[in-house]
């Protein structure tokens, strides 16, 4: 059929564009569900979603043409200007929720740490794919990891630096790096840990001990461990459906974000839940397609780092929503509320569709 040919032309991988649509078709149903509004009356959140993922839709296949030779060579910059932006969030950033992560751009308000993540993994393979001493890439990328870190934990947002430090430190592992600097990263690691510690705010430590025993403070920080339970044992086997009567995260201001995938198993069923890791496993198998030949160190290494970032994110958000981890604030993927961190998922996913279908000009030239 024509319109099936056009799809193809347009689209870069017509198998990652589905998968990604139905994950965030998935995570828009849930949201309206969790308005309690008829789907015939969109609340104002899911209109903005799905506002927010025709953008980003767009976006995504634009940024997927995007030759690997022009975004090797604008990493630098991208990478300052997400640092300039951090710095501007805590200069004049909003404070919401007892953290100030969000800019305010007349009527559009965003957090620039989500992009500052994607920026920060693309900066940190472009060094290590330059021909320097070894020793030499290895403490600018310290650097290059050190100051996101540093400006994201002080806005604070513990989960966020942790999903950047761990991908971070995959690229590296990648690059080559010898057992005893990698023996010096973990050293020095351990070394900050002190320093980790008397910068984590204390309702973090709260949720750590709530996770372990939510009866500790049950009407307080405890409060969302025991309606997560509640929510999971209304969780059914095998359904599909978006709606319910009454929640048991309806207190929780964040689930449409933070609890997303907690909401969609109570919602619906185990087995749609299983649906969604398995959509998110066929983005990452196909984006992980470019490795077995790579055109370059940068390609590899980003590609890597990208896939291990939206990885990481998805494990770690799913771990919060079953209470196998403690709440952390990370968001799902594709799926959670919210356009900062819907618009730069698909401009991950389009850079990974880049490093696949694009090589360099030279590779093009022989």
């Amino acid at each position: 059929m024509l319109i099936v040919r056009i799809f193809k032309t347009i689209v870069p991988d017509p198998i990652i564009f589905l998968s990604v649509l139905l994950i965030t078709a998935i995570g828009i149903l849930t949201i309206q569900g969790a308005s309690g509004e008829h789907f015939s009356n969109f609340s104002q959140v899911t209109r903005n979603q799905i506002l927010f993922a025709v953008l980003g839709s767009l976006v995504m296949v634009i940024v997927s043409y995007l030759p690997v030779d022009i975004l090797e060579a604008l990493t630098p910059l991208v990478y300052i200007v997400g640092i300039a932006l951090l710095l501007l969030v805590l200069l004049l950033g909003d404070e919401s929720f007892g953290a100030q992560r969000w800019l305010s751009l007349g009527p559009i308000r965003f957090q620039p740490m989500e992009i500052t993540k994607i920026t920060t993994i693309l900066m940190l393979a472009y060094i290590a794919s330059r021909n320097l001493p070894h020793f030499g890439p290895l403490l600018i990328n310290a650097i290059v990891l050190g100051i996101p870190t540093i400006l994201i934990l002080l806005q604070p947002d513990l989960g966020s630096t942790l999903v950047i430090v761990t991908s971070s430190f995959l690229v590296v592992v990648a690059w080559g790096t010898s057992v005893k600097m990698l023996a010096g990263i973990l050293v020095g690691g351990i070394g900050l840990l002190p320093v980790l510690g008397a910068l984590i705010p204390g309702y973090q430590l709260e949720r750590i001990a709530t996770f372990i025993d939510p009866t500790t403070d049950p009407l307080g920080a405890g409060y969302t461990a025991k309606q997560l339970d509640i929510a999971l044992s209304k969780a059914q086997l095998f359904g599909v459906s978006f709606t319910s009567e009454e929640s048991a995260l309806d207190g929780i201001s964040v689930r449409n974000s933070d609890f997303i995938f907690a909401q969609l198993l109570e919602f619906s069923s185990v087995a749609v839940g299983l649906v969604v890791v398995l959509l998110f496993a066929l983005v990452i198998w196909r984006a992980m397609l470019v490795r077995p030949e790579p055109t370059s160190e940068f390609r590899k290494l980003a590609t890597l780092g990208l896939i291990s970032l939206m990885t990481i994110q998805v494990v770690v958000h799913i771990g919060v929503n079953v209470r196998f981890l403690p709440t952390t604030g990370i968001t799902m993927p594709l799926m959670s509320a919210g356009g900062s961190s819907l618009i730069s998922m698909f401009i991950l996913i389009g850079l990974l569709q880049s490093m696949m279908l694009n090589t360099r000009s030279s590779e093009s030239v022989s």
